[in-house]
């Protein structure tokens, strides 16, 4: 009877061991699916539509947004538009960096008003 219940004993917690062992694998494999993008933050400087444009200012460094008709927009958390987009507020951009290393944005986050 007693061998019995050490032989359970840890059949029990070899289970339990091996559950807690693979769920960590699992939740990292979850996150490392997406492809993960640039982001940049900052004031709006200027906006530049004839070129499609936005710069984008954070402290003395300034970097250009280039957007596009996939790009989308929120305003406060909330869906927007590019009218939305104005000099004065901030902003974070996620996209991807170009060659010119400008991020070219899939959304723009607008986060407060003037």
């Amino acid at each position: 009877m007693r061998r019995s219940l050490s032989i359970l004993t840890g059949l029990f917690l070899g289970v339990v061991l091996s559950l807690s062992l693979a769920t960590p694998t699992y939740a990292k494999e979850k996150k490392a699916a997406g492809p993960k993008e640039d982001r940049l933050s900052g004031t709006i400087h200027m906006i530049n539509k004839d070129t499609s444009t936005v710069t984008v200012r954070k402290g003395n460094v300034q970097r250009q947004v280039v957007y596009n008709a996939d790009t989308k927009y929120t305003y406060r958390n909330k869906p927007g538009s590019m009218d939305d987009v104005k000099e004065g507020r901030r902003v974070i951009c996620l996209g991807k960096f170009n060659d010119k290393t400008q991020l070219v944005a899939t959304r723009i986050d607008v986060r407060e008003g003037k």
